[in-house]
């Protein structure tokens, strides 16, 4: 089945918002135009949970080159080798490790949740 714009992943959300509440640092890097994203933003306020997003279209870069991933650790101080990037495109996860960043390929979430567990994870 594929996705559609308005299709959200109820337990993956609820991940997310369990990482946040347990103190986790969460931040997104996603492949988005401004004013898409900017519909998003509205429609999905949990993506203002976290600590901050970069959107592709804002910065002038996409996933998967290296550029992107570098701006988003200086911009957040992260240090790719303790961040977890996820995605559910395995040439961005790829772009991710080719950064220096630990990271996994989004499925579901229950994957994830185990794909957690084995970074020492848990949410």
């Amino acid at each position: 089945m594929g996705r559609d714009d308005s299709y959200v992943y109820e337990d993956s959300v609820a991940l997310y918002q369990s990482l946040i509440a347990s103190g986790r640092d969460v931040t997104l890097l996603t492949n988005f135009a401004p004013d898409t994203f900017s519909i998003c933003r509205a429609r999905y306020p949990f993506l203002e949970e976290g600590r901050g997003i970069t959107v592709s279209g804002e910065v002038g870069m996409v996933k998967p080159d290296r550029d992107i991933f570098d701006r988003h650790a200086e911009e957040f101080g992260l240090a790719p080798e303790a961040t977890l990037f996820i995605d559910d495109k395995a040439v961005n996860v790829e772009g991710a490790k080719a950064a220096g960043w630990n990271a996994v390929r989004f499925t579901d979430a229950k994957t994830l949740k185990a794909d957690f567990a084995s970074f020492g994870i848990t949410a």
